[in-house]
C-alpha cells in the first residue's frame, strides 16, 4: 500500500510539471526541415503534425500551428521579427548564430529547463540526460546558456553525378587526395565542370584540422572539461598558438586544397560565401560533377525532380604524401554538424503573444512533448536524411528514390572527433577565414601572406572572445 501511495504521488508531480496550465490558444512554430505539409515537397511530411494532433487531443484548446512558407535567410528573418516582436514561438535558429551573430533576447535560455525532468520521458529525472551529451556542450555559450534543443545532426559528405563520372571514363570514385584530384582533371577534358562551388573554409577545415590535431584531440577539446570542443577551447588553442600558424600543421592543406579548386571553374569566386544554392542549383541542372554537401540536399533534389542516378563517397583520406603531419584518421564526419532538429523558444521581448500569462509555460511544455526520444526518432525516420543523436534514438538514412546514401550511412558509425577554427568569435569562419582563404585560392595572396593575415584574424579572435566573455585564456594548461 506505502509503495502505492508514493508512485501515486510522484505520478501526480510529474503531471503538475507537465501540463501546460490553464492558458489556451495558438502556438506558432517554424519547424524547418520538419516542417509538415510544406508545399512543393515531393511527399509532404506528415509526423510533426501527427504529434502536434496527439498533443492537442490531450490538451484540448491549445492549437500547434506549423508555418509553412520559404525561409530564404534564417537570421535575417529572426532580427526582424524580433524586432517587431512577431517572432514565432519556437523556430529553427543555429546555436551559434544565437551564442555569437543574432542579438540578445531573441531567445530563451533553455539550459534551467534541461535540468529539470521531462515527464513525458519515463522515468526521466533530468531532460539533458535524454540529450547528446558532447551536443549540448558545443551548443552552450561561454555564459553557460542554451538556446536551442538539439536533437539532430546532418552529414556531410560529396555527391556525384554517376553519368557525368562514366561520360568522364571515372570507374571508381575517389578515396584519397591525388585520386580525387585526377578525377576532376579527367572531368575537366570531358568538359564537364568538376565543382562550382563556395569553397567554405569552415566545412573543409574541419575534415583536415580534425585529422591533422588527431593526436591532440583531448586536449584542445578538454580545456572546459566538457565533452566536444566549444568556443572556449578554440580560444584557449589560438592563445597558445596550437591552432594558428605557430603550428605548422594548422594551414599545411591549404595548398592541397588548392590543387583541387584549381580545376574549378574561377567564376565561383563571385558567389556569396555564406550560400550554397548556386551549386545545388548547377549540380540539379547537370552542369557540374561534384557538389560537397550536407545530407540534407538529398530530399531537396528529390523535391527538385532530380532523375539522375547520385552517389556519395565521403572526404578522401589526407596521406603523407600530401601533408607531412597527417595522421591518416578518418574524418569523414569531421562536419556533422547539428541540422534540422534545432529549436529556439522565442522571449516576451521578441514574441509579445509570450507576454499572455501562462503562455511561456505551455510553449515550454510542447516544447517538452515533442522532445523526447521517441518523438525524435519518429521524426528523423520519416524525414530520412538526418541522424537522430540522443541515446536510443538510431538512424535511417535514405530511401530517398535514385539517392545511394551508403557512404553517408557509413559515417553514422564513426566517433564524434571534431576540431576546427569557426566559432570563437562572430565572423571568424565564416566572413573572416572565409575571405583570407578565397584570396589564397583564387591566387591573389600567398601562402605566406596568408598565414599573417590569418594570425592577425586569430589573435583579433582569441582578444575579443576573452574580453566579451571576462575569460582568463592564460590561466587554462
Amino acid at each position: 500500500m506505502k509503495r502505492t501511495v508514493v508512485l501515486s504521488a510522484l505520478l501526480l508531480s510529474s503531471l503538475a510539471v507537465a501540463a501546460p496550465g490553464s492558458w489556451r490558444g495558438t502556438i506558432t512554430m517554424s519547424a524547418a526541415d520538419y516542417a509538415p505539409n510544406f508545399p512543393g515537397q515531393a511527399k509532404p511530411l506528415k509526423v510533426f503534425q501527427q504529434i502536434a494532433a496527439e498533443y492537442e487531443k490531450k490538451y484540448p484548446g491549445i492549437k500547434i500551428k506549423f508555418h509553412t512558407e520559404p525561409i530564404p535567410d534564417t537570421n535575417t528573418m529572426i532580427r526582424v521579427k524580433a524586432a517587431a516582436g512577431d517572432l514565432f514561438d519556437i523556430y529553427w535558429a543555429q546555436a551559434y548564430s544565437l551564442n555569437s551573430t543574432l542579438p540578445k533576447g531573441v531567445a530563451t535560455d533553455l539550459a534551467p529547463y534541461f535540468k529539470q525532468p521531462n515527464p513525458y520521458i519515463p522515468g526521466n529525472k533530468a531532460w539533458q540526460d535524454a540529450m547528446d551529451k558532447a551536443q549540448l556542450a558545443e551548443s552552450r555559450s561561454a555564459n553557460g546558456a542554451v538556446y536551442t534543443l538539439s536533437g539532430d545532426k546532418v552529414v556531410y559528405g560529396i555527391y556525384y553525378n554517376k553519368d557525368l563520372f562514366k561520360k568522364a571514363g571515372i570507374t571508381k570514385v575517389p578515396t584519397s587526395w591525388p585520386e580525387l584530384i585526377a578525377a576532376s582533371k579527367k572531368l575537366n577534358a570531358a568538359g564537364v565542370y568538376p565543382m562550382h562551388a563556395v569553397p567554405a573554409y569552415p566545412w573543409w577545415s574541419r575534415h583536415f584540422l580534425s585529422d591533422l590535431y588527431a593526436k591532440d584531440y583531448a586536449k584542445l577539446t578538454g580545456y572546459d572539461g566538457l565533452p566536444g570542443q566549444s568556443p572556449l577551447d578554440e580560444a584557449v588553442a589560438i592563445s597558445k598558438g596550437i591552432l594558428t600558424p605557430k603550428d605548422k600543421r594548422f594551414m599545411s592543406w591549404w595548398p592541397v586544397m588548392k590543387q583541387f579548386t584549381d580545376t574549378w571553374p574561377k567564376d565561383y569566386l563571385t558567389a556569396d560565401p555564406a550560400k550554397n544554392y548556386d551549386a545545388f542549383q548547377d549540380f540539379v541542372g547537370q552542369k557540374e560533377a561534384m557538389l560537397y554537401e550536407g545530407s540534407y540536399k538529398a530530399r531537396e533534389m528529390q523535391d527538385a525532380g532530380v532523375k539522375f542516378a547520385v552517389g556519395t563517397f565521403n572526404f578522401p583520406k589526407l596521406t603523407k604524401k600530401e601533408s607531412p603531419y597527417a595522421t591518416g584518421a578518418n574524418t569523414a564526419n569531421a562536419y556533422a554538424g547539428t541540422g534540422g532538429f534545432q529549436y529556439a523558444m522565442s522571449t516576451p521581448q521578441s514574441n509579445k503573444s509570450l507576454r499572455e500569462k501562462g503562455k511561456q509555460q505551455a510553449v515550454l511544455d510542447w516544447m517538452r512533448y515533442f522532445g523526447t526520444p521517441k518523438n525524435l526518432q519518429r521524426l528523423t525516420a520519416e524525414q530520412g536524411t538526418y541522424v537522430p543523436t540522443w541515446p536510443g534514438t538510431s538512424a535511417k538514412l535514405g530511401g530517398l528514390g535514385n539517392f545511394d546514401s551508403g557512404a553517408l550511412a557509413a559515417q553514422v558509425k564513426l566517433p564524434e572527433r571534431s576540431i576546427g577554427v569557426q566559432t570563437a568569435t562572430a565572423n571568424l569562419g565564416w566572413v573572416d577565414m572565409q575571405r583570407i582563404f578565397g584570396l589564397y585560392l583564387s591566387g591573389n595572396i600567398t601562402l605566406a601572406q596568408a598565414e599573417k593575415q590569418v594570425q592577425t584574424t586569430l589573435d583579433r579572435a582569441a582578444a575579443d572572445f576573452a574580453r566579451k566573455n571576462n575569460v582568463n585564456l592564460s590561466r587554462y594548461k
